[in-house]
Order: structure tokens, then sequence, then C-alpha cells
């Protein structure tokens, strides 16, 4: 893992300010804190910056790489686990190499196929390609996500970087906010691709790339393989595939010239990554795990000390207070970058703090759920058809309404706002919205959202078109992987782990693996009341009975308690103050009713407000206290 920076003067060709390219390279030091390289073509405009993190071929991995005459160059940031192959076939082609790195195999892999290279690629990457024969610059991200890129284009520049930060860096990027990703974070409790909260400044998609030569052209889909469902496999035939397929992405993944540890919930995804692990290397191996104290107890130290038991590994765990998780969750912003407002980052960021003491990877059992079913609006879709059998003015004028009346139940009042609709992407629109549409309205100020609602159905069109052949859950799944995990889940995985300088892998989205996971039809996913049915069957081989039959819990925070509790005061001193974002674009009303709401009882806004604390905690960071301006004269 590493980090990556550039800078191209595509219009004039002027030659880069290096001053400027080492301030943004160095932005990304804790992502690489080994080494650093830079390339300069002076007569095409074009610097390149790089921080590495050695993970794989110590001695010979510096970068930027170039090839035999100096034409082309690269910089890279992730991992190629399938590079030993293709090495053997680009030598095969005549290829010679100098280093033993995935990095240099990219650059023999573009010279010999051009972009069509980089759907061979089986990794987590995000990487800059200079094409001095073409005087091209041609930028890439992996097919889901777990690595982030980020470009800024005034038309005559571009810049681009792992970290926001970077370009931010740059004097000429002003720090404005972007009102449609605002928009989008209000309804998602994330900022999908290809927004940022950063006016100006944009992230690719995954599995797309981006071309710039004399002009910037639109990012274009490299990958892009929708799925057929195997409808002619038994049962049985499908486990034992699936089985095959898990075990040799876990093998895949454990290639490291460093130590290797694993993030260790207790839960069947990290059980089974764990297991597979400790029986590839014959063990053992170093495993971790984050817990929360005092009076909360929906947490997973129990579970993962019975599991690093089983499989005798060295554990290792942390359990962190309310006070020291309220104390980080604001300087986790300068790490996040963007408002992600998901409980469990601070966790997150705890453990992998611990694990960077003792390794420099970890394999974790992150993005199991959303391919294989694991969250309850999946079950939902599977499901909702059976709902929307009864008659609509029974749902529509007698159980909607009696569920709106309920106190709390949030996730009850959306599942049945969702089931409710008939057409598919508006429904996978509610289920995914955080604010209903009527309180959304209602926390803007009259001309606080300048008419810039989203339409929430176009955020999800462009993943549907891949898939409208195929029934709705496996569209949902498919949409999710896409758009929700690379955005949230793995967004802040890359950010929180690299801010220590570990490197996090995800087998689950092994390139092979998920090809295959895509294609099991539905009823193998979620069966009766069971959700990732046809994954608990197929690792049953290594995880025990009671584990595979236990209530998900994952990363769960105390969060709602301190909202009730503690943590009242605190969320109406950041939301209603006369210095605050919400006093800019909300109505200090709503907001304090939604406080008060959620205090007694009559509703359930944990979600929506810690999604508007996330909010007000990033803009302290970056716009408040000069903790913007202290960082950046680092």
């Amino acid at each position: 893992m590493c980090g990556i920076s550039g800078i191209f003067h595509y219009h004039d060709h002027a030659a880069v300010n290096k001053i400027l390219l080492q301030r943004m390279t160095d932005f990304l030091r804790h992502r690489g804190p080994d080494d650093e390289g830079f390339y300069y073509d002076d007569r095409a405009g074009l610097g390149l910056g790089h921080r590495r993190l050695s993970i794989i071929d110590l001695n010979t991995g510096h970068q930027p790489i170039g090839n035999e005459d100096g034409t082309i160059w690269i910089i890279f940031n992730g991992e190629i686990y399938n590079y030993k192959d293709l090495r053997k076939e680009l030598e095969s082609h005549g290829h010679r190499f100098q280093t033993k790195t995935d990095t240099e195999v990219i650059l023999h892999a573009y010279e010999q196929w051009g972009v069509d290279a980089f759907p061979r690629l089986n990794g987590i990457y995000a990487f800059a390609i200079w094409n001095g024969n073409t005087q091209e610059l041609i930028l890439a991200r992996d097919p889901y996500g777990v690595k982030p890129l980020y470009y800024w284009d005034n038309g005559r520049s571009l810049l681009f970087a792992s970290e926001i930060k970077a370009i931010l860096g740059h004097p000429k990027v002003q720090r404005e906010i972007d009102l449609q990703a605002l928009d989008e974070f209000l309804m998602f409790s994330f900022i999908p691709s290809p927004h940022t909260i950063f006016e100006g400044i944009r992230k690719l998609y995954p599995g797309y790339a981006l071309r710039c030569g004399r002009r910037l052209e639109e990012p274009f889909c490299f990958y892009r393989r929708p799925p057929t469902l195997l409808e002619g496999l038994s049962e049985n035939e499908l486990v034992e595939e699936l089985r095959k397929k898990i075990y040799a992405a876990v093998e895949r993944q454990l290639m490291s010239d460093v130590p290797l540890g694993i993030m260790l919930s207790g839960g069947v995804d990290s059980s089974t990554v764990a297991q597979i692990a400790t029986e590839i290397t014959g063990g053992p191996l170093q495993t971790f795990t984050v817990g929360f104290s005092d009076d909360f107890d929906e947490n997973e130290l129990i579970h993962a000390r019975e599991a690093s038991r089983r499989i005798g590994s060295h554990h290792h765990d942390i359990t962190i207070s309310a006070e020291k998780y309220a104390d980080f969750m604001p300087k986790s912003m300068w790490y996040l970058e963007e408002p992600i407002a998901t409980a469990s980052t601070v966790a997150f960021y705890k453990v992998c703090e611990l694990a960077g003491q003792c390794v420099k990877v970890v394999l974790t059992g992150q993005g199991a759920d959303e391919p294989f079913a694991g969250y309850l609006r999946h079950f939902g879709e599977r499901w909702g058809s059976r709902y929307r059998i009864l008659p609509e003015a029974l749902r529509k004028y007698v159980i909607a309404p009696l569920v709106e009346l309920l106190p709390r139940n949030e996730r009850l009042k959306r599942a049945v706002r969702s089931l409710n609709i008939p057409d598919t992407l508006q429904r996978f629109c509610q289920v995914h919205s955080i604010f209903h549409p009527s309180l959304r309205q209602k926390l803007y100020l009259q001309d606080g959202n300048r008419g810039m609602h989203t339409r929430c159905v176009d955020v999800f069109r462009r993943w549907q078109a891949d898939v409208t052949h195929l029934d709705p859950l496996s569209q949902l799944l498919y949409i999710d992987s896409r758009f929700s995990l690379p955005d949230n889940l793995l967004m802040y995985g890359d950010k929180l782990s690299m801010a220590v300088s570990l490197e996090a892998r995800v087998p689950f989205l092994d390139l092979d693996l998920m090809q295959f996971v895509e294609s099991i039809p539905p009823q193998y996913k979620i069966k009766g009341l069971t959700q990732k049915y046809i994954l608990k069957k197929a690792v049953s081989k290594w995880i025990p009975p009671q584990v595979l039959s236990r209530r998900k819990i994952g990363f769960t925070t105390p969060v709602n308690n301190w909202f009730r509790r503690e943590m009242r005061t605190y969320l109406s001193d950041k939301m209603l103050s006369n210095h605050s974002l919400s006093s800019i674009y909300f109505n200090k009303k709503t907001i304090l009713g939604m406080i008060d709401d959620h205090h007694s009882g009559r509703q359930d806004y944990k979600r929506a407000l810690f999604s508007l604390l996330t909010l007000e905690m990033w803009y302290e960071y970056f716009y408040k206290s000069g903790q913007w301006s202290s960082f950046h004269d680092h």
C-alpha cells in the first residue's frame, strides 16, 4: 500500500512546481513511511509523486517505475494478487523485468495490452500511468473501489491523489462545499462517487479509468461483467465450488514479505478468513479485536477470544470507553476527510492502531455482507413481494399509518415505507435513505438547499443498467457492492488503516471469488429466514455451528445510549451554535425537535442525528478552529 499524487499541466505544458508536488506528496506520508520518489517530464508539464509502504520486494520496489526505454511510467497504490501469473505470461511475450514487484507487472501489462490489461488485474489498486509516447496520463481504480482515487481539474491542469488533503495542499484548490454532495450525504450518510464534499474534487467510480491527453476525457468503465445466474448447478455443487474459491482467495491474499495478521471479530466472515489463513500458513497468526467498556455489551470481545483459542492465534484486543470514543471521534475527521456517518469508524481506527504495533498487513472479513445478502434490507427485498400481495388499501391506509405512529422503530418504519413501493429503483432509494424525504425537506432553511435535492434514482441507475435482466434482490446486491460498499465501509477501512501505515486486505472481494458469488441465484443467498445461507453452508467446514447460528453483531457502538443521556447537551451545543454548519443550511427548530423526540423516545433519530453531528465535526476540522491550517503547515 502506498500514496500517489500528481500534477499534469495538459493545456500549456508548463513545468511542474516541484515544491508544490513535494508538498502534496508529504500529505500522504502516513500511507507510505518507508520511501518516496518522483518523476518529472518538464516538456509535457507532468509530475508524479509516490510514498511507499513496503510489502512486496522490499529492496527493489522503489517508485515511480519506468519501462526499459523510460517512455512509460507508473505510480501504484495497492496489491495485485495474480501478478506472478501475469508476469509469466508477459515474459512469454518477451517482456523483461528489473524488479520482483507487482507494480512493474502492471506497467508491462499496459505495454502489452493497453487499457485492456486492467480487467486482468485481480487486486485492490489505484494507479497512474504516464505514456510519454502518446503524451497521455491514465488513472484507474479497482473494480470494487477498495482503494480511493481523487482528482481535480480546472480546464488547464489536472491534480490527483490517494487522499483529498493532498489536493487541498495545492494553492489553486479552494475549500468550497459541494451542495449536491451535502444533499447526498443527508440521504445516504456518506457521499457516493463521483462527488466529494469539496466542490470540484471528484473520485473515480469503482472499475473506472480516466484519460487525460490534450484534454480531460470523461471517465470510462474498464470492468463491467454483468453476472449470469448459474441455474444449472445443484446446491451441493455451488457450495463445493464456493468453498474452493474462498480458500483460494485467502491463499492469494496471504502474499507478503512483512508480518501479517487478521482482524478477528468472532463472527462468520472474519473467523473464516482466520481459520483458512491458519491452515495455509501453519500458524500461529496474530489476531486483533476491539470492544467497548462500561455498560455496553453489544460487542464481540468474548466471541473473538473464543475464535482465537480455536485457531491458536496470538490474540490482542483493546477496550475503549465512551470518553475515549467521544474524544477521538472529532480527530478521526482528519483521516476520513469527508463526513462518513458510520458509528464504527472510531472502533475500526483503534483496532488498526493496535494491529499496526505488531504487523504491517491484516486480512479482514469486510465485504461479505453486500454480495451474500447479509443486511436486513436484503431480507426485505427477498420476501417483500409477498407483502405487496396484500391489498394496496390495507397497506397504504392501515398498516403504514399504524407503523408511523409507533414510538421509535426507525428501522421498521423505513422497511414498511420501502416495501410499499412497487418500482424497483424507488424502493432501493427508500431503503437506503437515512432522512425521510419530508424530514429532509423540513431540515433545510427556505433557500438552504438552493433546489439541489438529490435524485436518488440517478445515483443507482448507473449500476442497475447492468443487471436489469436479474431479479430485484440480485440487482440490489450488485448495486450495494459498487455503491454503498466502496464509498462507505471500504472508504473508512482504507483511510483509517492507512492512517497508521497498515495495509488492510479484503479476501471476500477477490475478483475471481466475486465473479462466482454474483452468479449464485438469490434463493441460495437467503433461504427461508437464513441470510448468507450458502456462505454459511460453505464455511461450515471451518466454522462451528454455534458461530454460524449466532446473531450478527458487527462493530456496534454505544452512540444511541449517549444521545439519549450525556450527549444530548453536546448535540445541541454542536448543531445549534451560531457558528455551526447547521446554522448556515439547516432549520434549528427542526434539529431541536429531532433531539427532543429522540431523547423522549418518541422517535429513533440516532442515525440522522449522528449524520448531522459527523457533518459538524468535519466542518470544525476543515473550516474552523485552525485545525486545517495547523495540519496544512506540517
